[in-house]
């Protein structure tokens, strides 16, 4: 028991162990995907973020184009970039807006006090890389950072002298800018050249957006794609254990049902008896065999008592029977037909892991089987001795034996014939020959049974032997009965050696009716088996002898060897069949003989 429970422990240990392990596997695999689909979408929110503020100095520097249009357009004595640039500067989230020639150097700047410094050395440019297109930099500003976005400033193509190729009113516009340059002053001409210079690269507009919100919007969706990283992750434990859970349930109540349908199969498909009794010593379930074997009608025997339900013969013993194990005890209980039937009970108590009992279980064993292969054994240990004796007996008797039955008949052929030495003569080769024929028998029952089988009608088998013994049934007074099977088919057998078994017990029957009677043997079969019975209306057999008949030497007749029988058995068993006797004494003996319709036993 202490086994079985350290065993119980052990695999919940593993059970447990296993749902660890795939806890931690489902909690790795979730949290890599989690981390990955987070990383991710901070990614492309970042990039939409960069977009935003991408698009939005692309939209300062669009404004700051059209208004450098606009103001060329209606004022083409003077260009006020510096102003436009001072101007939108004030506007939230702007750090600084600069225009810078090719070189680097500040054309315009949102602080008048840095226009004419240099913004980039060559090396910066080389890295800033301006072109037409919209590009973007985080860059330091003194002590600050600053999202610049910067392109080349186009408010409209440049004046390279061929504006009359120009379509549409931006050639026209070229043509009077280049009119009106010619009346402008040095400061404005220089400053008209460098913002549209003829030939080379255009300037360059810089746009610097506050980083500060920049890095707070990143910083703000770091936070919230953590939140909902964190919040996915514990949905997703949650429906991995809830998924966990549902699977053990369905997996312990799958075990639970096959546990209870294989307890139910052996329960009641076991070939011996079982008998359960609950905590409070109540009869809580007995299979169909445990019926059978106490002889109960129904099985409405839960919940009584063992002296209420059982029979006398276990219900003393379930009594009495403690907390411990209850090794086999052998009772003998009546059976159906009122017969006994030994049967071994034992018994052991069904405990909780923590020794708590809550009943006990009884296997109640028939013994009758074991009780017939001991009596078989004995049986086989006599044949033994026979085998051993009739070595000796046959070379050490028979030849003296035949020496006394020659001088016998010499001797009694000396007197007359009906005299008294005769007679004795007489008499001495009649037991000599007597002799020879138990030697003959111990011979036979000691050795194989060598069968020279054949294809054999039993029909005529059965009418031969009757016809052997007519005779003698008519001095006995004896009716012979007999019943063919006439769909029998052809048996496998030896004729001989079986017609000396129904011979035997032929005339042991005729023997048990001295006074008259009727001896019948009806033949029939199955598909597996034939059977005949040979059964009689003489004194019958006790139930003592009847257990004891087919032993070596055990007979009830003062003439009798007792080994009649026993060669019956012999020559039964070696056709592969077997023979059994019901009798009542007074009334009869019935003798049946099943042989299987295919081959087998010893020479088959």
């Amino acid at each position: 028991m202490k086994e079985t429970t350290l065993r119980k422990k052990k695999i919940v240990r593993s059970q447990f162990a296993t749902s660890l392990w795939l806890l931690i596997g489902g909690i790795i695999i979730l949290g890599t995907v989690i981390t990955f689909l987070t990383i991710r979408g901070i990614e492309q929110e970042n990039r939409q973020l960069e977009t935003f503020y991408e698009e939005k100095g692309a939209s300062i520097i669009t404004a700051l184009e059209a208004g450098t249009r606009t103001d060329f357009r209606h004022n083409m004595g003077a260009l006020r970039l510096q102003t436009l640039l001072e101007e939108m500067s004030t506007q939230p989230d702007i750090l600084f807006l600069m225009a810078t020639d090719a070189n680097g150097n500040i054309i315009a700047h949102s602080n008048p006090n840095a226009v004419g410094s240099r913004a980039f050395s060559p090396q910066q440019l080389a890295e800033l890389q301006p072109s037409r297109h919209v590009s973007w930099r985080i860059m330091e500003q003194g002590k600050e950072k600053a999202f610049v976005v910067y392109r080349d400033f186009r408010p409209f193509a440049p004046i390279d002298g061929r504006a009359d190729m120009m379509p549409g009113s931006m050639g026209r516009m070229a043509k009077r800018m280049h009119r009106q340059e010619l009346g402008c002053s040095k400061e404005e001409h220089t400053f008209r050249r460098k913002l549209f210079p003829p030939k080379g690269p255009a300037p360059v507009i810089y746009i610097g957006l506050d980083e500060k919100t920049f890095a707070t919007a990143q910083k703000i969706n770091r936070e919230h794609a953590m939140v909902n990283a964190v919040f996915i992750l514990l949905i997703g434990l949650a429906g991995f254990l809830a998924l966990s859970w549902a699977q053990k349930a369905r997996q312990s109540r799958r075990r639970m049902q096959t546990s209870e349908a294989l307890a139910n199969e052996v329960i009641f498909n076991l070939p011996d008896g079982l008998l359960v009794t609950d905590g409070e010593g109540r009869i809580a379930m007995l299979n169909d065999v445990a019926l059978e074997q106490l002889n109960l009608a129904d099985s409405n025997v839960v919940g009584k008592s063992p002296s209420e339900a059982l029979p006398e013969c276990v219900a003393r013993l379930v009594e009495l029977t403690g907390g411990e194990e209850l090794s086999e005890i052998e009772v003998e209980c009546l059976g159906e037909r009122g017969e006994v039937i030994p049967i071994g009970v034992s018994g052991s108590a069904v405990t909780l892991d923590d020794g708590t009992s809550i009943g006990y279980v009884y296997l109640l064993r028939d013994l009758r089987e074991v009780r017939r292969l001991e009596a078989e054994v004995r049986r086989k240990e006599k044949l033994a001795a026979v085998g051993s004796l009739a070595a000796g007996v046959a070379h050490e008797i028979r030849n003296p034996l035949s020496s006394i039955k020659g001088y016998a008949t010499y001797f009694g052929s000396r007197f007359d014939e009906g005299s008294e030495d005769r007679e004795a003569a007489n008499i001495m080769v009649h037991e000599v020959e007597r002799l020879n024929r138990v030697i003959t028998d111990l011979i036979s029952l000691s050795r194989p049974s060598d069968l020279r089988r054949s294809e054999t009608d039993l029909n005529a088998l059965i009418k031969h032997c009757f016809g052997l013994i007519k005779q003698d049934a008519a001095s006995h007074n004896v009716v012979l009965d007999m019943k063919n099977d006439e769909t029998l088919p052809h048996l496998s057998v030896d004729p001989d050696r079986l017609s000396q078994a129904v011979l035997n017990i032929c005339l042991n029957s005729l023997e048990a009716m001295p006074e008259g009677g009727t001896l019948a043997m009806n033949l029939s079969h199955t598909e597996d088996l034939v059977t005949l019975i040979v059964s009689d209306t003489g004194q019958g057999i006790s139930k003592e002898d009847a257990v004891r008949i087919f032993e070596p030497y055990y007979t009830t007749k003062s003439q009798g060897t007792g080994l009649g029988l026993s060669i019956v058995l012999k020559i039964i068993e070696a056709h592969g069949g077997t023979i059994r006797v019901e009798s009542q004494e007074g009334v009869g003996a019935k003798f049946i003989i099943e042989i299987p319709v295919s081959p087998v036993g010893e020479n088959a």
